[in-house]
């Protein structure tokens, strides 16, 4: 009975301080929650969880917009831990990840409609193109070019940032060793940093002069992520970085630590808008 006891006042006091932290984050102007969406493809009719119909999408970004719920750009989430720059009161930064077409003609016009913005993260080797080059088998879905992209970068709609150039695959496809930006069985460090410092070169190569916004965020593939490959992406001036670890965020003001390794939540099209405001509602 004393250790049922025990166990209970020890939940309460672990409940009591997570609500501490939630109310004084909310308070405190130097700390803000920042949940984070993550998409991929959109169609007309949802077939996976990665695929969010156009008509779920509509309700999901209808009901944020509704709950208060403010789209952010990574502009804006830097400006704050860095130089202090306010948030909206109830942030949310909108992602979608490997850069499909769908994009651009799904879901850019209702975001443009309602107001509001995202991220994409796009495959940098796949980029504009129609087939795979290690396989010459056809992408599909198909993937947009930045030249596509760019009215919607323009008008402020979308920020086209990094996937990656070329490790968004994993060993078992039969093209690399590597699993995502994970380092291989016995590499050296010295090795590993070369394989992600030339990535990256890469894909700033590629994106040179074809994007008007600057390159400032990768969206680690898969969300394999190593504390060495974030040490090595801050090096080569990426100040902010995802996973897809399904948490909500803490930025502080004057932590540039804040920015990295930034949770995101896997949206599909089995959730309603309410229930996606639901969601974020807790996660503050």
């Amino acid at each position: 009975m004393k250790k049922r006891i025990l166990a209970a006042v020890v939940l309460s006091l672990l409940l009591l301080v997570l609500g501490l932290d939630i109310i004084f984050a909310s308070i405190d102007p130097g700390r803000r929650r920042l949940p984070v969406l993550m998409y991929h493809h959109f169609d007309q009719e949802s077939s996976a969880d990665t695929v969010v119909s156009a008509g779920v999408f509509r309700e999901q970004m209808e009901a944020l917009k509704a709950a208060g719920f403010t789209a952010v750009t990574l502009k804006q989430i830097q400006a704050f831990v860095e130089e202090g720059q306010p948030l909206p009161k109830k942030p949310v930064l909108i992602t979608m990840d490997d850069g499909y077409t769908s994009n651009l003609t799904v879901a850019a016009p209702i975001l443009e409609d309602l107001g509001m913005c995202a991220t994409v993260f796009v495959i940098g080797i796949n980029e504009g193109e129609t087939t795979y080059i290690h396989s010459g088998e056809p992408l599909m879905p198909s993937r947009f070019s930045y030249e596509e992209a760019a009215p919607w970068v323009k008008k402020g709609v979308l920020d086209l940032q990094s996937h990656s150039y070329d490790l968004h695959q994993l060993a078992s496809y039969g093209y690399s060793d590597r699993d995502g930006m994970r380092p291989l069985a016995g590499e050296s460090l010295a090795d590993y940093q070369r394989v992600l410092s030339e990535d990256m070169a890469q894909f700033r190569q590629r994106r040179e002069g074809r994007v008007a916004t600057d390159l400032v965020a990768l969206a680690y593939p898969f969300g394999y992520w190593t504390e060495e490959a974030d040490v090595i992406l801050q090096e080569e001036g990426i100040p902010v970085t995802f996973t897809i670890d399904p948490h909500c965020n803490l930025l502080i003001r004057g932590d540039d630590s804040s920015l990295r390794l930034l949770g995101r939540y896997n949206v599909t099209d089995r959730w309603s808008g309410q229930a996606l405001v639901r969601l974020l509602e807790r996660a503050r």
